[in-house]
């Protein structure tokens, strides 16, 4: 009687692990969860501290999944960058300061008033702030950015981090899916 052979799960070396799919999952609603706080919760009241607590809860829950793909190097950026985020989130109850100064001065969200200063954006985390309310400034959302198609956006230094950590991610796949082809490849020109 023949067995048959199944084929290895890929290791720590591959891109997928098993139970790889939960995690996923999980960031996927972590996402969701966000974007339910921010487009559904009000920002006042009893709604407002609901909503900074999800926001508080969910970034950490994201440090703690980004280290569970620590197998890749830029996960660790990934988990690094959150991290920077959630201390100035946690330093103003779950949201994100942001100077009013430089909110007002990017021309990003005219929108958003002066009228907004000690108050959580409607459609965001950031709680806007003068500049020497805000702790931990320089992890704030502090730094205009025009990125193509996206437009003008305010980013934070943890930000950048973390969007490094994803392009070091990205590569490390992208080099590890290409290796089984490269090593065809080397193999048919050794026998050719």
């Amino acid at each position: 009687m023949t067995v048959p052979v199944q084929p290895a799960a890929r290791t720590s070396r591959g891109i997928s692990r098993p139970g790889d799919t939960w995690w996923l999952l999980g960031a996927a609603t972590i996402f969701l969860a966000q974007q339910i706080s921010i487009r559904l919760v009000g920002s006042h009241g009893l709604q407002g501290s609901a909503r900074r607590a999800v926001f508080v809860g969910t970034t950490a829950a994201l440090v703690a999944l980004a280290l569970r793909f620590r197998r890749f190097w830029g996960a660790w950026l990934v988990a690094a960058g959150i991290a920077m985020n959630l201390a100035p989130m946690a330093a103003h109850g779950g949201s994100m300061p942001i100077d009013w100064q430089v909110l007002h001065s990017s021309g990003a969200f005219p929108e958003i008033t002066a009228d907004y200063i000690g108050r959580q954006t409607p459609d965001g985390k950031d709680v806007v702030l003068e500049r020497d309310d805000i702790r931990f400034y320089a992890l704030s959302d502090r730094y205009v950015l025009t990125l193509p198609v996206y437009g003008p956006n305010i980013y934070s230094l943890g930000d950048f981090v973390l969007f490094s950590g994803v392009g070091l991610v990205l590569a490390q796949a992208a080099i590890v899916l290409a290796a089984p082809a490269l090593r065809g490849r080397a193999r048919a020109d050794d026998e050719g």
